[in-house]
């Protein structure tokens, strides 16, 4: 149940998953949503890609964010820009966020970017770095210099991108505050049956991500490789993987709900979720990473200097090297 009072303080080490949650971020926030969504639906039209986050989640990251209060807010798998738009808004209402978004693809900038920049001021943009990169050689240690608190948002999908997050962003928020929000995983007990139902035609999940086949463990379903390594990293770390389903259906009485639907209707208020969070802050360590090592970077040769290079093209067309000193050639 949840009261328009705000928490009780709480010991340090749960402090920061115990304040948050979907469902008490959802009621304390709920006059600021409302007075986002006019421009929360433009943005949504604007990026178009309700596939890869849905209204309500969009509003539910949203209320996440403004409960939460990061100093920075890393988006991973930027994709389109949904998650990117609604941590934009967050952090120009917080005025003391940023955000840095990280995807290696170039669809914000392609077809999104000139759809928002018709709806939103320049100024809008001021807390945002939009990158394209590799998030598994980004300088997290940089982007986390003098952050107190963290919120990281994990949409990128893949076994070494979950090694990156684990094993090499996890260490660096360790001792900060921080809660890392899970796209792509349902709970199985509040989903439908496509989350939870039998095998039917499927082949087993072998590990591709974002298809039609999943994987269900205990009661997570997921079609990312990145639900069997968390899964994985919060039992070693006998840490707990919080599910938004359980917590929005547990958390409201009939009469919050009633007025959650009247602020927000049944586009943008919804028991259902389909994420999940977690926070090393939950508890005191020793805590048990894996092992990450960054992709070697290619070094490039410097380039040959234009005279050089007319230099060789006359040597070779008068025939003065010898045919194994020409393959040794570099251009």
């Amino acid at each position: 149940m949840i009261d328009s009072v705000s928490p009780k303080p709480v010991s340090r080490e749960i402090a920061s998953q115990e304040a948050v949650t979907p469902s008490r971020a959802y009621w304390n926030q709920r006059d600021v949503i409302a007075d986002f969504l006019p421009l929360a639906e433009q943005l949504q039209n604007a990026v178009d890609c309700a596939g890869n986050l849905s209204p309500f989640q969009w509003i539910q990251l949203f209320a996440m964010t403004m409960e939460f209060k990061p100093d920075v807010i890393l988006d991973l798998g930027r994709a389109k820009g949904n998650s990117a738009c609604v941590f934009t808004e967050a952090a120009n209402r917080l005025g003391s966020c940023s955000v840095i978004s990280l995807d290696i693809e170039n669809s914000w900038e392609e077809e999104s970017l000139p759809n928002v920049r018709k709806i939103v001021p320049e100024s809008w943009f001021a807390p945002l770095q939009a990158l394209r990169t590799d998030i598994l050689t980004f300088d997290y240690d940089k982007a986390f210099d003098n952050k107190n608190r963290v919120l990281i948002f994990w949409d990128a999908h893949g076994f070494t991108i979950a090694e990156c997050v684990l094993g090499r962003i996890l260490p660096a928020v360790k001792e900060k505050r921080h809660l890392v929000m899970m796209h792509d995983l349902s709970d199985a007990r509040y989903s439908g049956e496509e989350c939870s139902a039998p095998y039917g035609d499927q082949r087993l999940w072998k590990g591709e991500n974002a298809e039609e086949t999943r994987v269900l463990l205990g009661h997570i379903s997921s079609a990312v490789a990145q639900s069997v390594a968390i899964v994985d990293f919060t039992s070693r770390n006998k840490l707990t993987l919080q599910s938004a389903d359980q917590d929005l259906h547990s958390g409201f009485d009939e009469a919050q709900r009633a007025e959650m639907r009247r602020l927000l209707g049944d586009q943008f208020f919804s028991l259902q979720g389909h994420w999940f969070w977690f926070s090393l802050n939950e508890k005191e360590g020793p805590f048990y990473f894996p092992r990450f090592e960054p992709p070697q970077q290619s070094v490039t040769a410097a380039p040959i200097p234009l005279i050089s290079r007319l230099k060789m093209g006359a040597r070779i067309a008068l025939n003065r090297f010898k045919p194994d000193e020409i393959k040794h050639l570099e251009y």
